[in-house]
């Protein structure tokens, strides 16, 4: 076997692996992800998984059908991606930055297949340059449309006959971030939440009030705890359809934030972020009961 096809063998199988093993654990719920993950990119992970481990013996017996099946695993990522971004609204950056990472190794592995092709060095040269150029803008232009507020939600706009919301009051008296232009209300009213939802905001509304600062530290901390109390919540949510949704909306940043504590370097920069979250959590009152 040729080098280049036992380093694609091996990257193939330990992606494959690990695909394989931690989708499996994170949809019996044996093993918390972190983030809010969404059911059917997590199953398309599992499938894919164990396709990669077939991918890997394809390789591993030098079968003729190798090239054309890393290319349609290469095809089935970059799509993917490409639907994450562009059409589904709400999905977790780390869900994204995974799948860029899926695509690029899958990028690089059809390229180690395929160099037996490139007969000059010249050539062997601008195909790697040309499929990291291709990848490289491809993810700039996917991330700048997935960040341009203006773009509307495809669910509300492929079906219109699902249930009508309204827009948010711009009266709310709560921090302006990016999410009050895309959480809505039902029908005007708030959305129901599930009880365990609204008890781990109370929670960490509870844990905010009884913080006195003091060092550094104790703002990483904090931002640990709050994280805890965070996955508990996205552990035990059981709300489904447009609640869910508005849900995740305003969950996302809340993530964002308590991950910047945990990260925080100086107090300054401490107390900032605690403001910003007691702000982001009050909001959450305003749009669920």
């Amino acid at each position: 076997m040729k080098l280049q096809h036992f380093i694609a063998m091996i990257l193939v199988f330990l992606l494959g692996a690990v695909s394989l093993i931690m989708g499996t654990l994170v949809l019996l719920g044996i093993h918390e992800a972190g983030h809010v993950v969404l059911k059917g990119l997590l199953v398309y992970n599992i499938v894919l998984g164990a396709l990669s481990l077939l991918v890997a013996y394809l390789i591993w017996n030098r079968s003729r059908s190798t090239s054309s099946s890393v290319f349609l695993l290469l095809l089935s990522h970059i799509s993917v991606l490409i639907f994450l971004v562009l059409f589904t609204n709400h999905v977790a950056k780390e869900s994204i930055r995974a799948m860029e990472i899926r695509a690029i190794i899958w990028a690089l592995v059809f390229l180690l297949i395929q160099w037996g092709s490139f007969k000059k060095s010249n050539l062997r040269t601008r195909g790697w340059r040309g499929m990291a150029v291709l990848l490289g803008a491809t993810t700039i232009i996917l991330h700048s449309c997935k960040n341009n507020p203006n773009r509307q939600s495809s669910d509300s706009q492929s079906n219109p006959d699902q249930v009508q919301v309204e827009e948010a009051s711009p009266n709310v008296p709560i921090a302006h971030d990016a999410w009050i232009n895309e959480i809505q209300l039902d029908h005007g009213s708030k959305w129901l939440a599930n009880a365990e939802t609204t008890l781990g905001v109370s929670k960490m509304l509870t844990a905010l009030n009884g913080f006195n600062g003091g060092s550094v530290s104790a703002y990483q901390a904090l931002g640990d705890d709050l994280n805890d109390l965070k996955n508990t919540i996205v552990k035990e949510c059981t709300m489904t359809g447009p609640s869910h949704d508005n849900l995740h909306v305003w969950l996302h940043p809340l993530i964002e934030k308590i991950e910047a504590l945990q990260n925080t370097d100086s107090e300054a920069s401490g107390v900032q972020r605690v403001h910003d979250i007691e702000q982001h959590l009050n909001g959450y009152y305003e749009f669920f009961e």
